[in-house]
């Protein structure tokens, strides 16, 4: 890591709400409500007092070691070896996220925008942009991320504005008309997708500024409460105007945004919801392929920290076009099923590892 790449904690924060919330927004509401119907807001609260305990996991190993990546750290806490078998399900899920990531953008596009166009063009030219934007470092990813981010959150407090007309409360009731199985398989699904991927930010927090710590806690628990209110706001809009079919709209915000029809004048508004929607998944893309490569970077301790950007990106692309020829249904059903629970191998037990290794052994090499 280059000493001039650093970022203060509110930039930290940004890229941490950007991560959370990029793809998130756009694939959680439609499955989530598909499992657990009308208690689909209460898996998502339960998921997110679940991303409050990471967070403050990933909070304590950046106290103890502020200038180690969790690479680092794992290297120095349970030894190289054992660092590089934790690794190998770590990489692997990173390569499955950005690789979904983008596979995610192509299929919005192919399937509510540009229906003509063949997928693996959008696919192509996602990575290569994200490519290049990972080269540019950090600190420009924090700069220029800020504008889009608004833009998106913008986008989304407006639609959900617009489409106060639509709303039907009773659409909301009953609550959990199936019982307690529906909620708990809701937060499964919502806790692999995003909340274990926060993990990932332990790469990051290495490049922040060595400012107050105050400041950065505050600054990211705020940046998870705002991404759990967004994404509950989105559920619940998407029951107020679908009611039970609201499980079936796989792109839920962009199916609300079309049924904006203010006094003849606002309509269509759905092509900037979804120009917004995508910004918001090329973000998450870009940290996740950034964290992919600075993975390796750490794991061999290579000299130049870019030189594997444009080979992964292409691995990337690859992996997206042999999801691509199982289907677009398998694909759906890997993410809501098989995504937690790798999620779980890949991020959660060995970050679990890493923090009890570090809170019993004393004197451990920085």
């Amino acid at each position: 890591m280059k000493a001039r790449e650093q970022i203060s904690s509110g930039q930290m924060s940004i890229l941490f709400f950007c991560f959370m919330t990029g793809s998130s927004i756009v694939n959680i509401p439609g499955p989530l409500i598909g499992y657990a119907k009308n208690g689909a807001w209460i898996s998502l609260l339960l998921s997110i007092s679940i991303g409050m305990i990471l967070l403050a996991c990933l909070l304590y190993l950046y106290r103890k070691f502020p200038e180690l990546t969790f690479i680092e750290y794992s290297k120095a806490t349970v030894g190289s070896f054992i660092t590089v078998l934790l690794a190998i399900p770590f990489i692997s899920f990173q390569f499955h996220m950005a690789s979904g990531i983008v596979l995610d953008i192509g299929l919005f596009m192919t399937t509510s925008m540009m229906r003509q166009t063949p997928l693996f063009l959008f696919l192509l030219l996602v990575f290569f942009v994200v490519a290049l934007t990972v080269r540019s470092g950090i600190e420009t990813m924090a700069r220029m991320f800020v504008i889009p981010i608004i833009s998106v959150l913008l986008s989304i407090i407006v639609i959900l504005v617009l489409s106060i007309p639509h709303y039907q409360v009773e659409h909301l009731l009953p609550i959990m008309p199936d019982g307690i199985k529906p909620i708990v398989l809701g937060t499964y699904f919502s806790y692999g997708f995003p909340y274990v991927e926060l993990v990932l930010m332990a790469m990051l927090l290495p490049y922040v500024r060595k400012e107050k710590l105050a400041n950065l806690s505050k600054g990211m628990y705020l940046a998870l409460l705002i991404n759990g209110i967004f994404l509950v706001a989105v559920t619940v809009s998407t029951i107020l105007v679908f009611g039970p079919l609201a499980g079936e709209r796989q792109y839920s915000m962009f199916e609300v945004a079309r049924t904006v029809d203010l006094l003849e004048v606002i309509q269509r508004i759905e092509s900037l919801v979804g120009i917004s929607l995508i910004m918001a998944s090329f973000m998450k893309a870009s940290i996740t392929l950034f964290v992919l490569n600075l993975t390796f970077t750490k794991l061999f301790n290579l000299k130049d920290d870019r030189i594997l950007v444009f080979p992964l990106s292409l691995t990337g692309f690859l992996f997206s076009m042999m999801q691509l020829e199982k289907g677009q249904t398998p694909w759906i059903n890997s993410v809501a099923v098989i995504h937690p629970l790798w999620a779980t191998f890949a991020y959660l037990i060995p970050f679990l590892l890493i923090a009890a290794v570090a809170s019993v052994r004393k004197n451990i090499p920085q």
